[in-house]
């Protein structure tokens, strides 16, 4: 028997959701890295469980997550006339930051139309997030099926980062979904994360796991192992020569403007190995807060045909201008 919930038109910060001590809820998290070489998307169960915590001297609404029973993050909210607004928040490290101002992730009240803007941070990155609620959409997970708002949140600026979330009223977060790309439109990294079961009272674990050395996460550009790349023309050996220009004729510059409709990077292979595999990466080695250092914004991949081959690689203009700062590309060259 399917059983389809409904959500009001309008919610109440009260109705909002639950958030008795223990209250937990349990999601399964899926993610997905592109780029070649990137490794089969990988699957984690994510719980997120509701306590106390007193900080200077008031008392939040304490959410500790948890990623397969390592704590990744731990937050304090309020649910007031100002709806689920968080105040600090901590990462791994446990280091509280407090958020000035704090960031709303509901209003008090659900009405489709109804926009608010905040600070936040979207697969790593900072940025200034829009969230738009969108109408009630018929959404199906593991606890059920829901007549959940659509709440939107678009940005970009270096890349492309676009966050849905799915919020029932007196349940919580149904669904979520975020998918980061690169100028050229490339997939660089999809999350999924869905709600298993309805929230429940669960009392705490005795005793705090002992968090277990995590795998390494994949790489959205690993090594290729070979002989190392020169791209310097007057260097004797050189397999690859290069040239970044805003110009698709030619030619080579080493700055460029931020309204730059599209930059090309170029490689010529000299005496390059039979089935040789060329990867060029771009990357964003200084643009400020906006992404870590050395973030990898984009990549491609080919095999170079004949020896003496060259390849052309286009990075588009994204709609907010290139960001001021430092960047850079890597070139890897292997056999097949």
């Amino acid at each position: 028997l399917a059983v389809t919930l409904f959500a009001a038109a309008i919610a109440r910060a009260e109705l909002l959701l639950p958030t008795a001590d223990g209250t937990t809820w349990q999601y399964e998290s899926t993610e997905e890295l592109g780029g070649p070489g990137a490794a089969a998307p990988a699957t984690a169960l994510v719980t997120v469980r509701i306590g106390r915590q007193t900080l200077a001297g008031k008392e939040f609404i304490k959410l500790e997550t948890t990623t397969d029973d390592v704590v990744t993050k731990t937050e304090l909210m309020t649910l007031d006339d100002h709806g689920w607004v968080c105040h600090f928040r901590a990462g791994k490290d446990g280091r509280m930051a407090k958020l000035d101002p704090p960031q709303t992730l509901v209003p008090a009240t659900i009405k489709p139309g109804d926009s608010w803007d905040t600070d936040g941070e979207v697969a790593g990155m900072e940025m200034r997030q829009h969230f738009v609620i969108g109408n009630e959409e018929s959404v199906t997970v593991a606890a059920g099926r829901f007549r959940a708002f659509r709440i939107h949140c678009e940005d970009s600026s270096v890349m492309s980062a676009k966050l849905d979330r799915w919020f029932f009223p007196g349940v919580g977060f149904i669904k979520e979904t975020t998918v980061v790309r690169g100028p050229t439109g490339g997939l660089l990294q999809r999350t999924n994360l869905e709600l298993q079961k309805r929230p429940e009272i669960m009392a705490r674990p005795q005793g705090s796991p002992t968090p277990s050395p995590r795998p390494p996460t994949a790489s959205l550009t690993p090594p290729i192992r070979g002989a190392a790349v020169e791209t310097d023309p007057a260097k004797a050996g050189k397999k690859l020569t290069v040239e970044v220009s805003t110009d698709p004729a030619g030619g080579s510059k080493t700055e460029f403007k931020s309204d730059a409709q599209n930059i090309y990077v170029r490689w010529h292979g000299h005496g390059l190995p039979d089935g040789a595999r060329v990867r060029v990466a771009w990357i964003a080695e200084d643009v400020g807060d906006l992404v870590e250092p050395n973030f990898i914004i984009d990549e491609t991949e080919g095999v170079a045909p004949a020896p003496d081959a060259s390849a052309r690689f286009t990075l588009g203009r994204p709609p907010d201008g290139w960001a001021e700062g430092k960047y850079r590309v890597e070139f890897y060259v292997n056999r097949s």
